[in-house]
């Protein structure tokens, strides 16, 4: 057995495993660059299917440039319009908050159950005070990140830049990176390339069908009942669902603080239109969609959630299933399938 194994160490190989070595020291070294560039790749192989049935008629070049520019006056087109019905609610909660805080302090004084259980000892204005002040830190950091936006504009440039030259140039890229690879080992590269490709490239539009299926619920029902700040809850609902687990509670928390005014009513219903759209999207929309394009247990979706988040922060967490999907590329056909 030790004969086979020391046969086999050639010269490539040993180089090979020392720049595989070398790549995965730096990945976690600077976990920022290396997500940025998952992500972008993430968006290349999504965009790769249509720049491919573009490029029958146009030059890839063209066709990489005309998807790239589409993505982008369609997102625009889509999001736009509710920025500007959030945004006008926005305003309208930020002037009533102060009434909220009192509002929300004089129920806690005044209702039987609360007395029993001891909350009316907390003062709710304070509490809301104490909150500003931790969140005084918070909003220095923000003003450092509005600073910084010069900077983030540049790497969202860069990443742009990159993604068309992954998209324009996919095929000079993956022949490259084949080279990396010893001989005997090309062959197989190619099929797990192609078939990572195919697997990742389908995280975000079940990402997108995921938010989407929450949003509208909530939309609709909210509407539905006119409860007031609807559109601004559904989109604070969809945004906060890219955070697994911790985002929807926040998105319930405030969905019931802005409707408390309203009475137990509104706030009962916020809390059942919630439930039905992550029964709906946990059931039926986020099994199907990442099911079948990513092909992946839940299990396997919410461990690697865990650790992108604690390796990768939280925009790890947002593309973990999609390393995910590698990770189970690479275990299934260079482990699994060998086992044979």
């Amino acid at each position: 057995m030790p004969e086979k194994i020391f046969a086999k160490l050639t010269k490539s190989n040993i180089l090979f495993g020392i720049m595989a070595l070398i790549f995965l020291i730096f990945v976690f070294r600077n976990p920022d660059i290396a997500i940025m560039f998952f992500a972008a790749l993430v968006f290349a192989c999504s965009l790769s299917p249509l720049v491919t049935k573009l490029s029958k008629c146009y030059s890839r070049p063209i066709a990489t440039s005309i998807v790239l520019f589409g993505s982008i006056v369609i997102l625009a087109i889509l999001i736009l319009p509710i920025l500007v019905l959030a945004g006008y609610q926005i305003g309208s909660f930020a002037n009533e908050f102060p009434r909220y805080v009192t509002d929300i302090n004089n129920l806690v004084h005044t209702n039987h159950m609360l007395l029993r259980l001891g909350i009316s000892d907390v003062n709710i204005a304070t509490v809301f005070d104490t909150l500003a002040n931790l969140s005084s830190n918070a909003f220095n950091n923000i003003v450092q990140f509005i600073g910084g936006l010069g900077s983030a504009f540049v790497y969202i440039f860069l990443s742009v830049i990159f993604i068309f030259y992954l998209l324009c140039d996919k095929d000079v890229i993956k022949a490259t990176t084949l080279q990396l690879f010893p001989s005997k080992m090309r062959e197989k590269a190619s099929q797990i390339i192609d078939i990572t490709g195919h697997r990742i490239g389908g995280y975000i539009f079940a990402q997108i069908c995921a938010i989407a299926s929450v949003g509208l619920v909530m939309l609709a029902g909210l509407m539905l009942f006119k409860i007031e700040y609807a559109v601004l809850l559904a989109l604070i609902t969809a945004i906060l669902d890219i955070i697994p687990v911790i985002g929807p509670a926040i998105a319930l928390i405030i969905g019931l603080v802005v409707t408390h005014e309203a009475g137990w009513g509104a706030m009962a219903i916020v809390a059942v239109v919630f439930a039905a759209a992550q029964l709906i999207e946990n059931n039926i929309v986020r099994p199907y969609a990442f099911g079948k394009l990513l092909k992946m247990h839940p299990i396997i979706i919410f461990l690697a959630l865990f650790v992108a988040a604690k390796y990768f922060g939280i925009i790890g967490a947002l593309f973990a299933p999609a390393m995910a999907a590698t990770a189970c590329v690479l275990i299934e056909e260079l482990y699994i399938k060998n086992l044979d």
